[in-house]
């Protein structure tokens, strides 16, 4: 009867490592499909509109609005420094930032969309290259602002 007893406890507790492990697949495969997901709708807005997407920049756009709030006059005493990380550069030190982080993102997201192996056909895989490394040079050359303008004329509408 003991050894009855071992051996369902023991199938008990292989079934219920496997179910876990079974859970745990699903989850991690879900979150890789979700990332593989994001990245190609970046990939397709950064193609169809040539700006960033709003992810990549949001937390710039608060610290540049932050910076804007903070140099108005009368908005802090002469004197005291600011505690906040970040508050201290100014929108322009910001904004080239924002620039910076951008291309970095770019850089990767069109080396990911280079070495994908979920492509067509390899004309494909060429003209997204080709599109990706375009908006790059583009927004190497341009003004960070530029990359912040289209989206906050389309907000303000």
């Amino acid at each position: 009867m003991p050894l009855l007893l071992a051996v369902i406890l023991f199938a008990c507790v292989i079934g219920i490592v496997l179910a876990l492990i079974t859970l745990s697949l699903q989850r991690i495969s879900g979150r890789v499909i979700e990332q593989y997901k994001e990245r190609l709708d970046d990939a397709n807005s950064i193609m169809d509109q040539g700006l960033p997407p709003d992810a990549w920049v949001e937390q710039f756009r608060k610290r540049i609005e932050g910076a804007a709030d903070d140099s108005s006059p009368g908005s802090s005493p002469q004197g005291i420094p600011s505690l906040t990380l970040g508050r201290d550069k100014s929108a322009e030190e910001i904004g080239e930032q924002a620039r910076r982080h951008c291309l970095k993102r770019l850089k990767t997201l069109t080396s990911f969309m280079e070495k994908g192996k979920f492509y067509d056909e390899d004309q494909t895989r060429d003209t997204v290259v080709k599109s990706l490394k375009n908006v790059y040079d583009m927004w190497a050359a341009c003004h960070w602002s530029d990359l912040f303008k289209s989206d906050e004329a389309e907000q303000s509408d």
